[in-house]
């Protein structure tokens, strides 16, 4: 492992540290109270650590990618270097599903985020809410988001403040006997909506540019995110179910209408929103750069092929919150990893630079993982056939 000096936490440090907690903290997390208020509260806290660290060590190997490769690219870029075109065409169509999941994701709760704040007043539906924001945020991705970047650490402080508010909040309200502690019937049930709330390594090429590939700084980011999302996420799941019990709604705010005043709720919804908002603005620009970084299409087009699809099925009916995140965080989080994972044993193989990992990772670790998201996408599939 090469030696780098110890690193000064700059603005750029902030700004990707910022950007990163965000992307990670989005629309997953808004999905995991409801799993929980099944599943039980001993599963959340083992997939939430389980994860956490599988989550961690597979940024780890994406970042030292990126570092040590010469150009910039996304998954399927690095990809196509390291196992040739078959790879890259197959890690392109199982992105292209994730971000199209997350985006149909993000559509579906923005609509009812913001349908519970102006609906009363304006009026109208979900869809319809829905729909006005996902052309906002595209016309902001077009015009450019540099501006979001810059103020991501503000809304980051502003969610963490709302979840800690949401949490003082549940001490006095909250029941003990809203909470359940382990249902074996729903053992692998938060496996999907766990892995996409976790998951931040789509926004790690964007990252590493922000702190111009520096190996310290760049784990330093990954790791203190991983911890700040982890702990943001079991504050607010834990004080969503605390207080909401067996009605917890599938996007976590709409079912305390009942426990929160209003000022709190619509606080909540507010911020909630625009946590969504930022982390939709990142994933609509990675999957344009997905276009235009590795298949050289039109910066134009590839936005337009961006926005269309996610919202088109969202206007066909495809509006089960919790079934897109579980699917789109085991199959296409899955199959990333699987092929990131393939990749990086080719590239260390190759040029033998760890620059990211103290000690050298046996192949069986990496196997190891495999086998575990090989069977996350098997169990996936086999109950959504069976569903």
């Amino acid at each position: 492992m090469k030696e780098y000096k110890h690193f000064k936490k700059d603005k750029s440090y902030w700004r990707a540290l910022a950007l990163m907690i965000g992307y990670i903290v989005g629309v997953g997390m808004f999905g995991l109270p409801f799993i929980t208020s099944r599943s039980g509260v001993f599963l959340f806290v083992f997939y939430l650590l389980f994860l956490g660290f599988i989550q961690y060590f597979v940024n780890l190997v994406y970042a030292n990618m990126i570092i040590i490769t010469e150009d910039y690219h996304r998954l399927p870029g690095y990809v196509n270097l390291y196992l040739g075109k078959a790879g890259k065409h197959l890690v392109f169509i199982t992105k292209i599903f994730g971000y199209y999941g997350s985006l149909l994701a993000y559509i579906i709760i923005s609509g009812s985020f913001l349908y519970q704040l102006l609906g009363d007043f304006l009026g109208g539906s979900p869809f319809i809410y829905a729909s006005f924001v996902f052309l906002i945020e595209s016309l902001i991705v077009f015009i450019g988001i540099k501006l979001i970047s810059r103020v991501e650490l503000y809304i980051s402080a502003l969610l963490f403040l709302v979840v800690f508010i949401i949490f003082f909040k549940s001490v006095s309200i909250s029941s003990f006997s809203n909470f359940s502690f382990l249902n074996w019937k729903y053992f692998f049930l938060p496996y999907g909506v766990m892995l996409g709330a976790l998951d931040g390594s789509s926004i790690l090429p964007v990252v590493a540019k922000i702190v111009r590939r520096h190996p310290q700084k760049f784990k330093s980011v990954i790791r203190n995110s991983m911890i700040i999302s982890m702990l943001i996420t079991a504050i607010f799941v834990l004080s969503i179910v605390g207080i909401s019990g067996k009605m917890t709604s599938e996007d976590a705010l709409s079912g305390l209408k009942l426990s929160l005043n209003n000022g709190i709720l619509r606080f909540a919804l507010v911020f909630g929103f625009l946590s969504i908002m930022t982390s939709v603005l990142g994933a609509i620009e990675s999957l344009r750069e997905t276009f235009s970084w590795d298949y050289k299409v039109n910066k134009n087009i590839a936005l337009l092929l961006t926005v269309i699809i996610p919202y088109l099925l969202y206007c066909f009916g495809f509006n089960d919150l919790i079934s897109v995140i579980g699917l789109t965080g085991a199959l296409a989080g899955g199959f990333s990893t699987i092929m990131l994972i393939f990749a990086f044993i080719k590239m260390r193989n190759k040029k033998h630079d760890l620059s990211l990992f103290k000690y050298a990772v046996s192949d069986k670790f990496f196997y190891l993982i495999i086998l575990l998201f090989l069977s996350g996408i098997g169990y996936t599939l086999f109950s959504f056939l069976n569903n």
